[in-house]
């Protein structure tokens, strides 16, 4: 797969460059991330609000999700979220997933699921800015927004490999499924 950079202006074409050639000095035999890997790129990160402000971008009705970089072993996007909005309750099938809170706080709850199928909350946590969570491919969690008004969340996730699908759970054992990324998760930039 040829490396592409979402990005409209040359600048950004830039930071899609400074930001895959961080990551791949990380990479081992050219493979997708592991943990240790995943936790020195996020603390060696040096990004300014001026780098990411074209993709910061927000939807009302839903939170969005802003590519930054893909290639065949990592995936970067930047999601934003107003306030009230979370995401579905899901896991990363298959791919390794950091994020690290840049603006506001995250909600994140954390499930287990008991032999009969259905998920349970194990534990709910409050990350506020700088915090940074790794989550393998078979965790299953929810972010979201729950502070007042006003209130934006912005979060840096790294994918390792790319995020192809994912299961979505529900409270019920009936409500669990396999979403494709490329066929059910809208990306902008």
């Amino acid at each position: 797969m040829q490396t592409r950079a979402f990005a409209p202006r040359s600048s950004l074409d830039t930071l899609a460059a400074s930001l895959a050639a961080s990551i791949s000095q990380l990479a081992i035999a050219d493979a997708p991330l592991n943990l240790e890997q995943m936790r020195r790129f996020y603390h060696s990160l040096s990004l300014s609000t001026a780098d990411l402000a074209p993709f910061r971008q927000f939807d009302d009705p839903q939170y969005r999700r802003n590519r930054i970089y893909i290639d065949e072993h990592f995936e970067l996007l930047l999601l934003c979220w107003r306030p009230g909005q979370r995401s579905q309750i899901h896991n990363h099938k298959g791919s390794l997933c950091g994020v690290k809170v840049l603006e506001g706080v995250a909600t994140e709850t954390v499930f287990v699921q008991n032999p009969s199928g259905q998920v349970c909350p194990r534990e709910t946590r409050e990350m506020a800015a700088g915090s940074l969570v790794i989550n393998g491919d078979l965790d299953i969690h929810q972010v979201a927004n729950l502070h007042p008004s006003g209130t934006d969340l912005v979060t840096l996730h790294l994918y390792s490999p790319p995020l192809k699908k994912m299961e979505l759970f529900g409270l019920e054992p009936q409500q669990q499924r396999v979403f494709h990324a490329a066929d059910c998760l809208e990306y902008h930039i």
